[in-house]
């Protein structure tokens, strides 16, 4: 597996982890700031997780499967170009490429090369006017599946202290605790793969988590007040 491909897919696995736990975490917080049962919170944090798994595995795979089916239809169109008339296939490469700062003998050569091969061809046209490059051998059905898996496992973290039963005196504590180095644990994971700070990621994924929960239990409590909820 290339190193570019390995990378989408932990990206993808992130991506997918980390909607998964800050999603779920916030129908735990939503509930912890209602003071409802610890059942209400698994039986709502397991439709959480569930649906909207679904969904966005779903949505990677939809939009997938949308971008290959139209590379694969405009590089047929292409291929198909290259045959009926190719003198004029073989201008738009050479127009592209003197706009690169191409010219003469360097011209040529490069338009002679780049024509030699009907494949290496189609993807020069592929990306020259439609800059478009590789989508064909995009996998939507592996992806929207380790997206859904990704968001399910780690979208399972703010409700392990539910499903163990923990004293209830601590159990959103631990929800937090949990759900806090997971969301840690994916920021480093991004940031190794983007090759940004190590710091940066992390930050940034614990911050949006922690201010969708902090949300989540505000209304909570609010509508707790509101509609007069005694448990």
């Amino acid at each position: 597996m290339h190193g570019s491909r390995l990378r989408e897919y932990i990206q993808d696995i992130v991506l997918g982890g980390n909607d998964g736990i800050v999603t779920t975490f916030a129908v735990v917080a939503g509930t912890a700031g209602a003071r409802l049962p610890s059942m209400v919170v698994i039986i709502l944090g397991l439709a959480n997780l569930l649906a909207d798994g679904i969904s966005m595995g779903a949505g990677v795979y939809v939009s997938l499967k949308s971008e290959r089916d139209r590379y694969v239809r405009l590089r047929k169109e292409e291929a198909q170009e290259i045959d009926d008339d190719p003198e004029i296939e073989r201008e738009e490469v050479r127009r592209a490429f003197r706009q690169k700062g191409f010219s003469g003998e360097m011209l040529e050569n490069v338009v002679i090369t780049i024509t030699a091969d009907r494949e290496r061809w189609v993807d020069a046209m592929m990306h020259e006017e439609h800059g478009l490059a590789g989508s064909e051998h995009e996998r939507p059905l592996l992806k929207g599946f380790m997206t859904f898996c990704s968001f399910a496992f780690f979208g399972a973290i703010p409700l392990i202290p539910y499903l163990l039963q923990l004293p209830e005196s601590i159990q959103f504590e631990s929800a937090l605790v949990s759900t806090t180095l997971a969301l840690i644990l994916l920021g480093v994971t991004r940031s190794t793969v983007t090759r940004e700070r190590i710091f940066k990621g992390p930050l940034e994924i614990v911050s949006i988590g922690l201010v969708c929960a902090a949300v989540a239990y505000g209304v909570g409590a609010a509508l707790r007040g509101v509609f007069g909820i005694v448990t």
